[in-house]
């Protein structure tokens, strides 16, 4: 069964935009109300770049700066220097106005979860959208300014335009999403092994590419062999990091949410992925996010799969009940 012939049970558009618009603005208030008194060590980094990028230093030369405020020593790897793309672009922002723009993320974000969600269930939208307002509204404290929050809009778009078989817009959101920040990349060579029109996905990736080479290039200014780089996995394994790493936030009530939208977001993908164009291309990625995020200890990666996972979970909750129903 193809997804357009998945009833939506006339359920109104307005109930999930309505409940997308809400959640959103809820998010903008939260990280407005929380100000940047208290923020995480890599969100300090990030506002120290803008900070320094409006009063006239190149990007480059203000991230190493930031990092060296971070770490007492410059960056050793380009792995440290995130690409630039939101970068440039926020700068032309006043530092007040972040907070507020990060609504468009968010937003874009919830509208996205709902058209991928919404053909599985009556409540299928509704349901993403609600599941995604977590990892939202999670993000919205101390990650507002991390690049998988920007890169995941259209990294979900582009995934809403693999399930229309236009390749060439999906191929290019997903490039976009790539140069935001640098995990989404995995689309690209999800789409180039799940997709028949290879040609978009060959010319995207080799676009990525080359704008990477000029990324490396010019941050090798920046870079010092005597410098210092963050491992990955150098958080300590406890149960409570893993918890967190597959939930939207830190504590139990996170927790609790979390761990059953995984199983249901993953499961709707499985279920989905033979029908839905959308599934088949983001179930690997899934697949391979999520163990990374943990083997990597960085929490924050969950941001590029959270609301994907969230988006489906209707259709993972559908498979239940009517596993349920059969059994009954």
């Amino acid at each position: 069964m193809s997804t357009t012939q998945v009833a939506r049970g006339g359920v109104s558009p307005l109930m999930p935009v309505a409940a997308a618009v809400a959640i959103a603005l809820v998010a903008v208030l939260a990280g407005v109300r929380t100000g940047d008194v208290e923020v995480d060590v890599d969100q300090a980094v990030y506002r120290d770049t803008l900070v320094q990028m409006r009063a006239g230093d190149g990007y480059y030369d203000a991230h190493r700066d930031a990092l060296i405020a971070k770490e007492g020593a410059p960056p050793r790897s380009v792995r440290a220097i995130r690409p630039p793309t939101l970068f440039l672009v926020l700068r032309w922002f006043p530092e007040s106005s972040w907070r507020y723009l990060v609504g468009l993320a968010y937003l874009a974000i919830l509208l996205a979860a709902w058209r991928l969600g919404d053909p599985y269930g009556r409540y299928g939208g509704v349901i993403a959208v609600v599941l995604a307002g977590f990892w939202v509204v999670a993000a919205s404290s101390f990650l507002y300014l991390h690049a998988e929050l920007w890169g995941a809009p259209l990294f979900l778009w582009g995934a809403l335009e693999v399930r229309r078989g236009r390749d060439a817009r999906a191929a290019s959101l997903i490039a976009a999403a790539t140069l935001v920040r640098e995990l989404y990349g995995l689309g690209l060579l999800i789409g180039l092994v799940v997709r028949k029109q290879r040609a978009p996905w060959i010319a995207a990736t080799l676009a990525v590419i080359a704008l990477g080479i000029v990324h490396v290039l010019l941050a090798q200014d920046v870079l010092s062999p005597a410098g210092t780089q963050a491992a990955l996995g150098n958080e300590p394994y406890t149960l409570s990091l893993v918890l967190t790493i597959l939930s939207p936030g830190d504590n139990l009530g996170s927790w609790i949410v979390g761990i059953p939208m995984l199983v249901a977001g993953v499961g709707g993908l499985m279920r989905a992925r033979r029908s839905d164009p959308a599934a088949a291309f983001l179930l690997p990625f899934c697949a391979v996010m999520i163990p990374a995020a943990v083997v990597a200890t960085r929490a924050y990666w969950s941001l590029a799969w959270g609301p994907t996972v969230a988006a489906f979970a209707g259709s993972g909750l559908t498979s239940a009940s009517r596993l349920r129903r059969e059994d009954g």
